[in-house]
């Protein structure tokens, strides 16, 4: 391969920036707000803990702000959709293609990222971790709109057992998500190695030795086929 020092790989377009972020922050939003409810899940049961926070326009404003945040979130995949379609489904088509390089990255992953061994096998544009984070972001994804519009129109009309399972399967999502989101934010922007990449979230750009090192396979690729976006470090 040429040299890599010095250079910098463009990674994602500004609709997957936007797109990342809207969701990010709309999902964070949730989370906080959401924590509260779990407190009070039911209006008529006694407040406890934060369930306090509820009541009056506290908990107004709350269910006002976790509203719109879900709005965010949904509305989050319509800005790539929309804004940069022609790597809509080159990219899903890769992040649901699990291989074998995949499985032994997953494998290995932990051990290389504290040692520095062993090697990490030739990975695409999105490794074997990003991809089990799309799997659950895409779950979650489902599980929060499905039951949370259910919830949301559907207090009052639809029985309580129903009621109740889309409550549960909120809750479950809402655990399982944030135990990955609370990974992916150590892993993007807190562990000395792989934070390295948050700037192709930033910008759109990541240091193309970095690149070639996590994502080889997609380096190589791209630069054979001349899809690759390669430019010198501070330009």
């Amino acid at each position: 391969m040429a040299r890599t020092t010095g250079k910098k790989i463009k990674k994602f377009s500004l609709s997957q920036r936007i797109f990342h972020w809207l969701y990010g922050v709309s999902w964070i939003l949730l989370v906080l707000t959401g924590s509260i409810f779990l407190w009070r899940a039911n209006p008529e049961s006694a407040a406890t803990g934060l369930g306090p926070y509820l009541q009056g326009s506290v908990g107004a404003a709350a269910r006002t702000l976790h509203r719109i945040a879900a709005l965010g979130l949904m509305a989050a995949p319509l800005v790539w959709i929309f804004g940069d379609f022609k790597t809509v489904l080159p990219d899903l088509k890769e992040l649901f293609s699990f291989g074998k390089d995949d499985l032994r990255y997953m494998l290995v992953a932990p051990l290389h990222y504290t040692t520095g061994k062993p090697a990490l096998p030739p990975q695409g544009k999105y490794n074997g971790g990003h991809k089990v984070n799309f799997y659950v972001v895409v779950l979650t994804f489902i599980a929060f709109v499905v039951t949370g519009l259910g919830m949301w129109f559907g207090r009052g009309t639809i029985p309580d057992e129903a009621f109740n399972n889309m409550r549960m399967v909120h809750s479950i999502a809402f655990w399982g998500g944030l135990a990955m989101g609370l990974l992916h934010i150590y892993l993007t922007m807190i562990h000395p190695f792989t934070s390295r990449s948050l700037s192709a979230m930033v910008n759109g750009w990541v240091d193309l030795r970095y690149a070639a090192a996590e994502h080889s396979r997609w380096v190589e690729t791209a630069t054979k086929n001349g899809t690759a976006q390669i430019v010198e470090e501070g330009k």
